[in-house]
C-alpha cells in the first residue's frame, strides 16, 4: 500500500477530547507520512502506527492525566485531571515504520506494552524512561549512536533481530527482568559496563564486529569519562573490558561455553591494550607484568580459545629448550661438524629420540649424565626450564579444549 500524507490537523483530530469518549479501539494510522513534528500526549485508547514514515520529530510528552470517576447511578466516566503526567498505561506499537527525524522517549513511564517491530530509527533518547511491561524492539536498526540512559526496563526487554549501526550504551540503566539479544546485530561498539542487571541477559548468536568496536583510554580523567559516557556515546576503554566480562558471564550461565571463551579471548585483548596505555600513563599504577601473562596465554592458546596455539606453542618451546639443553653437553661438542659433514641416519634418530624424550615433563634426570653437561652443568637449567614450559604448553592445549566442553 502506497504512503499517503497527513496533515497536522487530521493527526489531532485523533486525540480530540470528543473523539476519546465512548470508544475504546485503538488510535490506528496505516501508510501515511508525517513531515511536521509528531507530539504524542498520554491518551486513553491504544495507540498503532503501521507502514509510516516520520519525516520531521517524533515526540512523546507529557499530557494531562485521565482518571476514572464514579458518579451517584454507579456509572463510570473518564475524563482529564488538571494535573500533568508522563504515564502511559497504554499499548504503543510501531510496526514498519522509518523514523527519518529525532525521535524522543524521554521522562516517561510506559505501563502498558510498548512494541516497535521491524522499523529504522535514525536518532532516538531514551532518558529517564521506565518500562513497566514488554519493551520490544524487535528487528528493528538504530542508525546513530544510541544511549539508554538511566532507563528502567522492569519487565522483559527484546533486542532480537535488531541493528545497532553505531555505538549503544545502557549507561545506569536496569534490566529487573529477562533482556533477550537473539541473533543482535553490533556493527560498532556495546556498553553494558555501567548496568543493573537484577535479572538475566539471554543471549543467541550475538552478533559482533569485533575490529570496529573501538574504545578510547581515559585515565583518571573523571569529566571526560562522564562526557563520553553521558552525551558522547564514546565507550571508555575500562567500560570495554568490564562489558566483555558482562557478556562472558552472561554466556557461561546459559551453559554457552563456545561464545563465553569468545568473550573472554575479547577482553583479554582489551585488556592488554588498557595495561598497553596504563604503562604509558604516569599517573596509573600497574604491574608492569600483566602484559607479559597476556602475551603468553595468547600465544599458548589465544585467551583458551584455539587448541592449535597451543599445539604450535608446545612444539617451539619443546626445539628451543631441548636445542638449549643439548648443545652445553660434552656428547655434542664433541661431535659437533663444521666442515665436509656426511650425513648420518644413526645421528638423526637419537636426535628424534632426544627430542621426543624431551617433550615428556615427567622424564627422568639421568639422562643428562650420559651426555656429559658441559660449563658447570648449565644444561640442568635448561633441562628445568624445559618441563615447565612444556607442562605449561600442555595444560593450555587441553585448556583450550574446554570450549566444546
Amino acid at each position: 500500500m502506497a504512503r499517503t500524507p497527513i496533515t497536522k490537523q487530521e493527526f489531532d483530530a485523533n486525540f480530540a477530547l470528543a473523539a476519546g469518549f465512548g470508544n475504546s479501539n485503538p488510535i490506528e494510522f496505516t501508510s501515511r507520512i508525517f513531515d511536521f513534528e509528531a507530539i504524542i500526549e498520554p491518551c486513553h485508547r491504544d495507540l498503532k502506527f503501521h507502514d509510516c514514515e516520520f519525516n520531521n520529530n517524533v515526540k512523546i510528552e507529557s499530557g494531562f492525566n485521565i482518571i476514572t470517576v464514579t458518579n451517584n447511578l454507579d456509572q463510570q466516566h473518564e475524563i482529564f485531571d488538571d494535573t500533568n503526567t508522563n504515564i502511559f498505561d497504554i499499548n504503543i506499537e510501531f510496526n514498519t515504520c522509518s523514523f527519518n527525524s529525532n525521535t524522543q522517549f524521554d521522562n516517561l513511564i510506559f505501563n502498558g506494552k510498548f512494541r516497535i517491530h521491524n522499523c529504522t530509527l535514525e536518532k532516538v533518547s531514551f532518558n529517564n524512561t521506565s518500562f513497566n511491561n514488554l519493551a520490544d524492539f524487535w528487528s528493528t536498526t538504530f542508525k546513530q549512536k544510541t544511549i539508554f540512559y538511566k532507563t528502567d526496563f522492569n519487565k522483559t526487554s527484546v533486542f532480537s533481530m535488531s541493528t545497532f549501526e553505531e555505538n549503544v550504551l545502557f549507561t545506569y540503566a536496569l534490566f529487573g527482568d529477562k533482556a533477550i539479544f537473539a541473533r543482535t546485530k553490533l556493527k560498532k561498539g556495546i556498553d553494558l559496563s555501567q548496568t543493573i542487571i537484577s535479572g538475566n541477559l539471554q543471549l543467541f548468536d550475538l552478533q559482533f564486529n569485533f575490529k570496529d568496536y573501538e574504545a578510547v583510554y581515559v585515565g583518571k580523567d573523571d569529566e571526560t569519562y562522564r562526557n563520553y559516557i553521558d552525551s558522547d556515546a564514546i565507550i571508555p576503554l575500562e567500560n570495554k573490558v568490564h562489558t566483555y566480562q558482562v557478556l562472558k558471564k552472561a554466556f557461561n550461565d546459559i551453559g554457552n561455553y563456545s561464545d563465553a571463551i569468545l568473550m573472554r579471548r575479547e577482553e583479554k585483548k582489551s585488556l592488554k591494550e588498557l595495561v598497553k596505555h596504563k604503562l604509558k600513563d604516569k599517573n596509573q599504577d600497574v604491574n608492569k607484568g600483566d602484559k607479559w601473562i597476556l602475551n603468553l596465554n595468547r600465544w599458548s592458546n589465544h585467551h583458551l580459545s584455539d587448541f592449535r596455539n597451543g599445539i604450535w606453542f608446545t612444539l617451539g618451546v619443546a626445539i628451543v629448550f631441548s636445542v638449549l639443553t643439548l648443545v652445553f653437553t660434552g656428547a655434542y661438542l664433541d661431535n659437533i661438524c663444521f666442515s665436509d659433514c656426511e650425513f648420518n641416519p644413526n645421528r638423526l634418530m637419537n636426535g628424534i629420540k632426544f627430542f621426543i624424550n624431551f617433550l615428556n615433563p615427567a622424564r627422568k634426570l639421568d639422562y643428562l649424565d650420559d651426555l656429559k653437561p658441559a660449563f658447570g652443568g648449565i644444561s640442568y637449567i635448561f633441562d628445568f626450564l624445559g618441563r615447565i614450559a612444556v607442562g605449561y604448553g600442555f595444560y593450555q592445549t587441553v585448556q583450550a579444549f574446554r570450549k566444546y566442553k
